[in-house]
C-alpha cells in the first residue's frame, strides 16, 4: 500500500508546481502587455499629437524647414523627373523594337503566303485528282461476269411449247 500513498503525494506535488507555473506565468504576462502597452501609448503618434497639437505642429514646421535647407526636396525632384524620362526614354525603344518585329513578321507573312497558298490549293487539287482517278478506274473496270447456269436437259425437257394446247410435245 506505500507505492500507492507516494503515487498519490507524488500527484498532489505536481498539481501544486502547476498551480505556481500558473501563477507565475499570469504574473509575468501581466509585466509584459503592462509594458508594452505604455510603449505603445507612448509611440502612438496620432495620439501624441491630439495631447500635444501646438508642440507638433512646431515639430512639424522645424522638421519641414530642415529638410528644405538641405536642399533635399530639390535633389528627390530632380531623381524623380530623372526617372521618369529614362522610364520614357525606356518605354518608347520597347514601343519602337516590338512595332519592328511586328512589321518584320507581317512582312515574312506576306512573302510567303502566296506560296504556301499555292502548296495548300496544289495538295488540294492533287487529293482531288487521285480521288477521281480512282473512281474512274473503278468504273472503267469490266464487270464479273455473271454466274452460267447449265441449261436444262434431261426426260422431259423439249425445246419447243405448243401455243394452243401448253403441252411440252411437239404438235403432229
Amino acid at each position: 500500500m506505500s507505492t500507492h500513498s507516494e503515487i498519490d503525494a507524488t500527484r498532489e506535488q505536481l498539481a501544486a508546481v502547476r498551480d505556481r507555473m500558473s501563477d507565475t506565468a499570469a504574473e509575468i504576462e501581466a509585466m509584459v502587455t503592462d509594458r508594452v502597452d505604455a510603449v505603445k501609448s507612448r509611440v502612438d503618434v496620432m495620439q501624441v499629437i491630439r495631447d500635444h497639437p501646438w508642440s507638433s505642429l512646431a515639430v512639424a514646421l522645424g522638421a519641414g524647414a530642415a529638410l528644405a535647407a538641405t536642399g533635399a526636396d530639390r535633389k528627390a525632384a530632380v531623381a524623380a523627373a530623372t526617372a521618369s524620362r529614362n522610364a520614357a526614354a525606356a518605354g518608347a525603344e520597347t514601343v519602337k523594337s516590338v512595332s519592328k518585329r511586328a512589321v518584320t513578321a507581317t512582312a515574312e507573312a506576306a512573302r510567303t503566303a502566296p506560296s504556301r497558298t499555292r502548296g495548300a490549293v496544289v495538295g488540294a487539287l492533287d487529293s482531288l485528282a487521285a480521288r477521281m482517278a480512282v473512281s474512274l478506274i473503278e468504273k472503267l473496270r469490266e464487270p464479273a461476269p455473271l454466274p452460267v447456269t447449265p441449261e436444262p436437259s434431261g426426260l422431259g425437257y423439249s425445246d419447243t411449247v405448243t401455243p394452243a394446247t401448253g403441252s411440252d410435245s411437239p404438235a403432229a
